[in-house]
């Protein structure tokens, strides 16, 4: 996105804090819109945002006679996630009409999991955990402070040998802690030398059945901890080994944060290897420290093949034939 184009969304969704503007009569229904079905924009202008909801940043702005794919919803009967064939993100059922949808051959999924912001300004991880935890037991598990402050803890005790000022915390930690409340799924934190290598073998973990788990990854030079919780693709990667993945959704916890990605941002694979997914630092305040195995590599926590818990030294550029052949 243009540095002009940015700054216009930005203006908009300022302006215009609701969906959008204009075209006060022909609203559709909830009921003259299904997924999978197309829909065209008759406000004059309308928020694309990260999430369902007003809270969630706005990405872009379509403007009227956009034509949409309608790829899931309405959330809270409002609500859609749609694309245009190339952006793709929420917009209100309240200004969209019913029409034929564009052409969009895109494998799509995107986990429904349930939203936990973080309780502190660094408990990112917890708040990850508590929101993959839910997602796996289908249930609530109580308050969030006290839920993350239980994982912060585990994850501080669990640090391999670091300080909180060295590491808070590292990838082993929040693995230790993933298989902690999760013990039957097994975790383990895994170090690849190609974001592109690691972002496959996410998806193919999504995409898989015996597994359709999402993946913690650790962006921004180390910085912060979000859940990559679907992915589009140019076909199924479970199924197709030539699949080529267009973009990753993401859920991130830090709500009260300034750069807040939202519930579930919908990011390209150029933007996400090249801006998020990046070499972990220990420049980065409280990244590490020189030497760790974690510096100048691309990190997450994932699923591990087995179930007997992380180790210290993880899993090195694993693929899906790494889960395949689990002698490995």
């Amino acid at each position: 996105m243009t540095l002009r184009r940015a700054l216009w969304v930005l203006l908009f969704s300022i302006l215009v804090p609701c969906s959008g503007v204009s075209f006060p009569g022909g609203v559709a229904s909830a009921a003259d819109l299904a997924p999978g079905g197309g829909a065209v924009v008759i406000a004059d202008a309308l928020n694309l945002r990260a999430g369902p909801g007003v809270e969630n940043p706005a990405v872009d702005v379509l403007p009227s006679g956009t034509t949409l794919r309608l790829l899931a919803g309405p959330t809270d009967d409002i609500w859609w996630r749609v694309t245009d064939g190339s952006r793709v993100g929420y917009v209100s059922g309240q200004w969209l009409a019913p029409a034929e949808p564009p052409v969009d051959a895109a494998f799509d999924l995107d986990l429904p999991l349930p939203y936990h912001r973080q309780m502190t300004s660094i408990w990112c991880d917890p708040a990850d955990i508590q929101s993959w935890i839910e997602y796996d037991q289908g249930r609530p598990m109580g308050d969030s402070a006290a839920v993350q402050q239980k994982i912060w803890e585990w994850e501080l005790s669990h640090n391999a040998g670091f300080t909180e000022d060295q590491w808070d915390a590292s990838p082993y930690a929040v693995a230790s802690a993933a298989h902690q409340w999760l013990p039957d799924r097994g975790f383990n934190h895994f170090i690849y030398d190609d974001p592109v290598a690691a972002t496959d073998t996410i998806g193919w973990l999504l995409a898989n059945p015996k597994y359709g788990e999402p993946s913690i990854a650790l962006i921004w030079r180390g910085d912060h901890y979000i859940l990559v919780r679907g992915i589009r693709a140019t076909t199924d990667p479970f199924k197709n080994p030539d699949a080529r993945v267009l973009g990753v959704y993401v859920m991130d916890p830090n709500q009260a944060g300034r750069s807040w990605l939202g519930e579930d941002r919908y990011i390209p694979m150029s933007d996400w290897v090249n801006s998020f997914l990046t070499p972990v630092s220990y420049l980065t305040p409280h990244t590490g420290l020189p030497g760790d195995p974690w510096q100048e590599k691309y990190v997450t926590i994932q699923r591990d093949w087995g179930n007997e818990g992380p180790t210290l030294g993880g899993r090195v550029d694993a693929s899906p034939g790494s889960y395949q052949a689990p002698s490995q």
